[in-house]
């Protein structure tokens, strides 16, 4: 049993939190991943939610395997829906007031999903409960897989604290967050401090651990504020915890994160 309490401090870059409010996410390589991890189906004809989906990278990356008119995402930011509608306005976009400790501070808590009436063959969220606490997740997941046409599948992404990828010098997922600057920030990324090693071989470990700022959190029932960062990572074990007849795939290069699936519910 460790003796490492709940929190370890990381250290301050600057006094100010910043806050990730209605952000246009720049991220890409979401079609490739999720078209890797289902196989390389055959889009044509498929509804497709994108949960999460910010501005809908994943439509464009598809470029045309998937129709516009058959795309829906659901984001927290209401910004980046507008402008996903703008670029594709044949596609829809829902925003979702909800509130998420880091990208949208100022929604309600515990808001259900939008109710959509179509059922999907596909049912994505890159990248979300990565950010999002346990107990939500299962609430989300369940709704969510309420979506699925018969045959339809949920992916979703998670991230294992102890993987890395391969090849000499290589980090591990947890040490990655840890090094990676502060969202909002300018600075560049800084090493994780020696003294910290202990808790960083602890995260690795871990079933269960999250970086909340500058703070190294183990409890995964421990209320979380609105704060500049929130990532939560998971070990695949605790992944099966949550969602027993989950199928894990693990990450596709170059990504860093699992994959979990799942049919429609029961």
């Amino acid at each position: 049993m460790s003796t490492l309490p709940g929190r370890q401090p990381l250290p301050r870059r600057g006094d100010a939190r910043p806050r990730r409010v209605s952000s246009i996410s720049t991220k890409t390589g979401q079609f490739a991943y999720f078209d890797a991890q289902l196989g390389r189906p055959d889009w044509s004809g498929r509804r497709v939610l994108d949960f999460g989906g910010n501005v809908g990278t994943f439509l464009e990356e598809a470029a045309g395997r998937v129709q516009p008119s058959l795309y829906w995402c659901v984001d927290v930011s209401r910004t980046a829906i507008e402008e996903g509608r703008r670029r594709r306005p044949q596609a829809h976009w829902i925003f979702y007031d909800r509130y998420n400790p880091q990208f949208h501070p100022g929604g309600v808590p515990g808001l259900d999903p939008p109710a959509l009436t179509p059922r999907f063959d596909y049912v994505l969220a890159y990248s979300v409960f990565t950010h999002t606490p346990d107990h939500e997740t299962v609430e989300l997941v369940r709704a969510l897989r309420s979506l699925l046409a018969d045959g339809g599948v949920l992916a979703f992404t998670f991230i294992a604290p102890n993987w890395a990828p391969r090849g000499e010098g290589q980090e591990s997922n947890v040490r990655w967050r840890l090094n990676s600057r502060s969202l909002g920030s300018t600075s560049e990324p800084r090493p994780v401090p020696a003294h910290l090693d202990a808790a960083v071989e602890h995260a690795q470990e871990a079933p269960w651990c999250a970086v909340v700022d500058h703070t190294l959190l183990f409890d995964a029932r421990a209320p979380i504020g609105p704060c500049g960062r929130y990532d939560v990572l998971w070990s695949p074990d605790h992944a099966r915890s949550l969602f027993p007849t989950a199928e894990i795939r693990p990450p596709v290069a170059p990504e860093r994160q699992h994959c979990c699936l799942l049919g429609p519910t029961d």
